[in-house]
Order: structure tokens, then sequence, then C-alpha cells
């Protein structure tokens, strides 16, 4: 593999030798916001079932318990016939801005600064896909710049009904718990949204939930908007091309190294210039929603 890879890079950087301008000529400018893409250069996928609705929810997230500081952004979770997608919404937004662009032949320039907008909202690196049909959950994270895939069986949750009512988003909510891997959790949900489903890894309760939120409140997911999903709206996932297959420990155990240790995660593929002075990665607070 890494034999193939020096094999392109060396190509590339021949290839570039040879379309270097001549002696009086202006050099290209790169990004080139006037190139524009081909069709074969959308995002290559594979599709598992049409979107019918979608639900928004606002992640909180306190990646060191002792600050009240908390990260914000939004995800979505797609709800298709049998599969259902959870994801960072700007990560769908991102894919779908770029194949929208490539299709309509639009030059770089005209969706770069929209797509790139998108992309700075995405913060989790995390997409899970639910196959309702053989209960089974495709999770997709990336760690530095590499991809990772595991499977699991969608978690079956023991939910403890509780007293109390609630509105979320106008919705009538009531009130449940349970213990999931670490962390209780307090949920809110609203039979009126007739979906047993919910954020991240949450469900099997009777209706959407609408908010959950462990007992610390490091990781709070509230609803801010439901609506049906566009037209040709997919559940997909991306080709998995140079993604490492792995079990979910191993992937835990990965992010825990890299916030901890991120000077040890380096690319082989990319030397750094000897000249230049080595750059000291300070170690980032960890908090994973997963405690087991």
């Amino acid at each position: 593999m890494k034999q193939a890879i020096l094999r392109t890079l060396l190509l590339t950087i021949g290839i570039g030798c040879l379309s270097l301008p001549a002696i009086g000529q202006k050099p290209k400018v790169f990004p080139d916001y006037t190139y524009v893409y081909e069709p074969s250069d959308s995002i290559q996928m594979t599709i598992f079932d049409d979107a019918q609705y979608r639900a928004y929810y606002e992640k909180q997230y306190r990646d060191d318990p002792s600050v009240p500081q908390a990260y914000h952004w939004m995800q979505v979770l797609q709800i298709g016939r049998n599969y259902q997608a959870f994801l960072d919404y700007g990560e769908l937004r991102s894919d779908s801005i770029w194949n929208a662009s490539v299709k309509a032949r639009k030059k770089y320039g005209d969706f770069e600064a929209e797509s790139d907008a998108a992309f700075k909202a995405t913060l989790s690196n995390l997409k899970l896909i639910f196959d309702r049909s053989k209960g089974m959950i495709n999770a997709h994270e990336k760690i530095f710049i590499n991809k990772y895939h595991y499977t699991e069986p969608i978690p079956q949750l023991q939910w403890t009904m509780a007293r109390g009512d609630s509105t979320v988003l106008g919705y009538t909510c009531h009130k449940a718990t349970t213990r999931f891997r670490g962390r209780d959790y307090i949920a809110w949900y609203t039979e009126e949204i007739p979906f047993p489903y919910g954020p991240f890894k949450f469900g099997g309760l009777p209706g959407l939930i609408a908010c959950i939120y462990d007992t610390q409140r490091e990781h709070i997911y509230t609803l801010v908007g439901f609506e049906k999903a566009p037209s040709e709206e997919y559940i997909y996932e991306r080709a998995r091309r140079m993604w490492f297959e792995t079990t979910r420990e191993v992937v835990a155990k990965l992010q825990r190294n890299y916030h901890e240790q991120p000077d040890l995660f380096t690319s082989d593929i990319v030397t750094p210039d000897p000249k230049s002075k080595p750059v000291k990665h300070h170690s980032k607070p960890y908090n994973p929603i997963e405690l087991e």
C-alpha cells in the first residue's frame, strides 16, 4: 500500500514538473477558483435508503467537566423506511453542496466559501447508520487523518418511565431514565412524533427523543427542528476506500491516545521540512460519551 501511494505521489510530482510554465509565462494560482469539476468528481457513495424526515439536534459537549463552557453544534437524524443515520449537519450540508455544485458545473470559486463554512461546522467526525432490518449500526469515525469503520448491534436500552411532563419545541414530552455505557441519562420523549429513535445511539421509547442528557450534563442533545426531508435526499455512506475495519473499543482507545499524546500521530505520507522546527502539540481534554 505504501509503495502504491509513493508511486502515485511520484507520478503526481512528475506531471507537475512537466506542466511548469515556460519562462515569461504567468504561473497558475492555486487554488484555481475558475476550475470546473467533472461529474465524475462527485462524492462516491453507497445509498441505503431515501430519507423521509430530518430531526435536528443541538449538541452541547463539555470536554473538561471542571469548566462550565461547552461546545455547541448542530447534528441531524435522518429517518428512512428501513434505515436511519445520525451525523453532523455540517457534514451532510458539505457533501450536498459539493455534489450539487459539481452536477451544476459550477466554478470552484462559486461554492468554495459555502462548502468550507459547512465543513467547519463539522466537529464530531462521527456518522452512524442504523440498519433496522439487521439490528446493526455501521459507525464511521475519523481520527487525525485516518478513517475507521466498525459495526455493532443497535443497543437495546432498558428504560424506566418516570413522573413528569415537559415541553420541547412545542411538543408535549414525557420523562424516562436509563443507564448506558457508564453514564446515567434523563430523556424527554414525545409521542406526537411516533418514531422510537433519538440522537446518537439512543432509542427504544414510544416516541422521538426530544431531549436527553447525562446526569452530569456533560453531553446534552436538544431537538431544535423536525421536518420532512428534501426530495432526493439519501441515507448513504462514502465509498470505503482507505477505511480501517476495526471495533468500537479500538476506536475509543485511539481517540483517547490522540487527545492525550497527539504527537504520536503522524502521517507517513507527508515528510516534514527538516529546516522547520518541530511543532509541539499539547494534550487536549477528552470526555467521551461512552465511558465503557
